[in-house]
């Protein structure tokens, strides 16, 4: 007996030359949708089933806003089935709705399957809501040894590459890291790029784009993080496009500079609205009788 799911039964199928095709099919279905443990998809128990993907796509978006868990699409053709989690399932399901997304990441079976078959051939199963995100890839990896989805190209939850490091491993190569690649053991020790290798290594950084799992597991390592004051200012600083403005006190005859005029309307208590007004006059007139804006430039 294996937990949340009903009791399980060995079939077997023998294929004989006088097999129909749909009986093939019925076969090759059962087999697809059969995991490890010999248990079906129909064995287990799931929070909300959507027969077409197609049909259901705004009830699929609508109910699972703001949500995390583990969901499942099945191909009604032939059975194969993919296996995902995510902390916000409306974006995650919603990149599957998306042609660009599908054709930039070729190599991912379920983004062919879609394109070819089309999501009207898909249902969408959430086999589970998780509260507690530290749970997501465990429960994601229980599915993964119950079900043997087809599809994923990685059988281990959260690793890209199908497996994961240990901690006991990670401290091990980390230690084997140490003091390797420094001085004369490191072939570019002395070294400098040129200009012109940094603009292209600049470049090709540009022209990285993220997919969305990467994009929530980045969101997910800074949710809850503080910066600090001079963090922000830096942050704001090595923004392109940003302007910065510097504002003269009259009575003080002090000048400060800051990195925007979100900032200034923070340090002096000023509505940034009336600061660019004042900024785009032509009048000159200090605003208030007191502070005199002026844009800076960037490489001042």
């Amino acid at each position: 007996m294996i937990p949340g799911v009903s009791n399980t039964r060995i079939i077997c199928f023998s294929a004989s030359a006088s097999a129909s095709a749909k009986q093939v099919l019925a076969a090759q279905r059962f087999l697809f949708s059969t995991g490890k443990a010999g248990v079906t998809l129909n064995q287990i128990k799931k929070e909300r089933f959507f027969l077409n993907a197609t049909e259901s796509k705004s009830d699929i978006l609508k109910e699972n806003e703001g949500k995390s868990g583990i969901y499942l699409w099945e191909n009604k053709i032939n059975g194969k089935i993919y296996i995902g989690s995510s902390i916000d399932l409306k974006r995650r399901l919603t990149t599957y709705y998306n042609l660009n997304h599908l054709t930039k990441n070729p190599t991912r079976y379920i983004n062919n399957a879609l394109l070819k078959d089309g999501h009207s051939t898909f249902s969408l199963y959430i086999l589970e809501y998780c509260s507690d995100i530290k749970d997501l890839i465990n429960r994601e990896q229980y599915y993964f040894d119950l079900l043997n989805p087809t599809y994923n190209i990685c059988k281990t939850a959260g690793s890209t590459l199908g497996r994961l490091h240990a901690d006991e491993s990670k401290e091990k190569i980390s230690k084997s890291k140490l003091n390797t690649n420094i001085s004369d053991d490191n072939h570019f020790y002395g070294k400098i790029h040129s200009k012109e290798a940094r603009e292209k290594m600049a470049k090709s950084k540009l022209s990285t784009v993220l997919s969305e799992e990467v994009k929530e597991k980045i969101s997910a390592n800074m949710s809850g993080r503080k910066f600090t004051e001079e963090h922000k200012i830096n942050l704001s600083l090595s923004k392109k496009n940003q302007k910065r403005i510097s504002v003269l006190n009259i009575k003080t005859n002090e000048t400060t500079v800051y990195s925007s005029i979100s900032q200034a309307e923070k340090s002096l208590g000023l509505p940034k609205d009336s600061i660019r007004v004042n900024l785009k006059s032509k009048l000159g007139v200090p605003y208030r009788g007191l502070y005199q804006f002026a844009y800076v430039d960037v490489d001042k």
